[in-house]
């Protein structure tokens, strides 16, 4: 893997991205708040993922959406393979669909995020592709609300539609920033 830094234009180049996502996946997120420790002033982009992440109860679906996605498989599939709690499937060229098993037993409070989960995986997935010279690499997109109940079970008041998503999550290989606070913009 090879990380390169391209400056680009730092005035209206977030728009570029905003446009894009008309017609193309990805996400922009916009903050211009800052908190020391925790929130800073930056938009962030990413268009074209090469491999999206979803989730319903506790099943998941990871697929390629290009080539490049199609590389990155592999790895996963034998990182998510090396989990107890995780069963897959299915797992082909461009696809893997797995199930989280059920957490037995009881969990203390400090316990309870560590119980087997779809952040079971996502963990996994995450520390396959850590590095400490990309603060910006990771995965990206929203989490829904039914996700509180992978750890605390209960039953469902209303129906779920057929095709809701708990989560999607993209993993991104070209992340725009701009840092508003230094008014410059870089892609990596």
């Amino acid at each position: 893997v090879e990380r390169v830094r391209h400056l680009t234009a730092y005035k209206g180049a977030i728009e570029t991205y905003i446009d894009a996502l008309n017609e193309r996946r990805g996400a922009v997120f916009s903050s211009n708040y800052e908190y020391p420790g925790r929130y800073t002033r930056w938009d962030t982009a990413i268009v074209d993922p090469p491999v999206v992440i979803t989730s319903r109860a506790r099943t998941m679906r990871i697929e390629a959406l290009n080539a490049r996605g199609v590389i990155l498989l592999r790895p996963i599939l034998d990182t998510v393979k090396a989990l107890a709690e995780v069963t897959v499937d299915k797992a082909e060229e461009s696809r893997i669909e797995l199930t989280i098993a059920e957490p037995s037993g009881t969990f203390t409070e400090e316990e309870r995020s560590r119980m087997p989960s779809v952040f079971t995986v996502l963990r996994a997935i995450v520390g396959l592709f850590f590095s400490e010279e990309d603060a910006n690499l990771g995965l990206y997109g929203a989490f829904g609300y039914d996700l509180a109940f992978q750890f605390d079970p209960i039953q469902y008041k209303l129906k779920r539609p057929d095709d809701q998503r708990d989560l999607v999550l993209f993993i991104p290989d070209e992340i725009f920033v701009a840092d508003h606070y230094a008014a410059r913009a870089w892609v990596d």
